[in-house]
């Protein structure tokens, strides 16, 4: 049944699972986001949700908004009824969907629609575009446009692609119940067993591991004939120039493997050091083999204004850890 939920302004975006999260959750998510990350911003940790890149890209989005209306009035076959409306989910109301536009149907019922600013060099079949018509869109974004139909109850999305300044490409998304019934159950247990229980979700990438490794004290972690074997490799990989350009993959995931290991060792999430002191050393039969301690810094972005006012830097500067992995030089080198 079609939902009639409609609010007005904005919502706090820590108060609630939204379209754009949906993908990140199910670890389907694009721009480097995914559960852990969404995780932290629900709970106000993350002060940083989106890169620098992607934020500029959302900033000329909204720019050119109003033209992109008006040009999606004109190539749009159906009657348009609503511009940027947000709805709440009628069984859960940590669950909300903002639609970008509303279209009457040939019967007299209202369906969604989403808009899609895409670059030339993004779009096509190797970044998920398929044929005009089709369902063949980014995964990410048929998530975010499933989760509107759920929350809505509609039928139908259309997706507009804007690619480029002047060419709309339209796409249709049909409801799928089994798919929203996957959708809405993980949401569930997102929600309830990790945003509310402050559990956080396990890692996904190694930006997940840094960001949960930079916010607990360490502690010396005995290796396994199998973790000394990924390091060895790891260390191989990274004196390799080759690798420096061809391989980061492998560093990532063989830096991710071992992070799996050291955390597990550290009884992580349950069981952690205490921040205040960090001693991660990573042995091998009783031997020092690497370390992977936090590393303290800080940063200003005006250099004129640490000449000029040196006690406002020393009062406004903060401090941020991070760890790197060490492996200690041979003696007399």
């Amino acid at each position: 049944m079609p939902n009639d939920l409609k609010i007005g302004g904005e919502l706090d975006r820590k108060t609630y699972i939204g379209g754009s999260d949906i993908a990140a959750v199910m670890g389907l998510g694009a721009y480097g986001r995914t559960a852990y990350t969404t995780y932290l911003a629900k709970i106000g940790e993350l002060l940083t949700e989106v890169d620098a890149a992607h934020q500029l890209f959302l900033t000329r989005r909204k720019r050119w908004e109003g033209p992109i209306i008006e040009m999606l009035r004109e190539e749009f076959g159906g009657e348009i009824v609503g511009i940027n409306n947000r709805y709440i989910d009628p069984e859960h109301d940590f669950m909300a969907a903002e639609v970008d536009f509303e279209w009457r149907d040939n019967d007299g019922s209202t369906q969604n629609g989403e808009i899609k600013t895409v670059s030339p060099f993004a779009y096509g079949e190797r970044h998920g575009w398929g044929e005009e018509g089709t369902a063949d869109i980014p995964i990410n974004y048929a998530a975010q446009s499933m989760w509107g139909l759920m929350v809505t109850g509609r039928q139908t999305c259309i997706v507009a692609a804007m690619v480029g300044f002047d060419n709309m490409i339209f796409y249709s998304i049909e409801r799928d119940e089994e798919t929203i019934a996957a959708m809405r159950a993980q949401a569930v247990s997102f929600w309830h067993e990790n945003v509310l229980a402050r559990v956080p979700p396990d890692p996904q990438t190694m930006r997940d591991m840094k960001l949960i490794m930079d916010r607990i004290g360490g502690r010396p972690v005995e290796l396994t004939d199998e973790m000394i074997a990924k390091l060895d490799q790891l260390r191989e990989t990274r004196d390799t120039a080759k690798a420096l350009t061809e391989a980061g993959g492998v560093i990532d995931q063989l830096a991710f493997e071992i992070g799996q290991f050291v955390l597990t060792a550290w009884g992580y999430p349950s069981d952690c050091a205490d921040t205040a002191t960090d001693n991660a050393v990573l042995n091998f039969n009783g031997r020092k083999v690497a370390t992977w301690n936090r590393q303290r810094g800080a940063h200003l972005d005006q250099k004129r204004l640490k000449d000029e006012q040196p006690q406002i830097v020393k009062d406004y500067t903060k401090e941020h850890f991070y760890r790197v992995l060490r492996f200690p030089k041979p003696k007399g080198a």
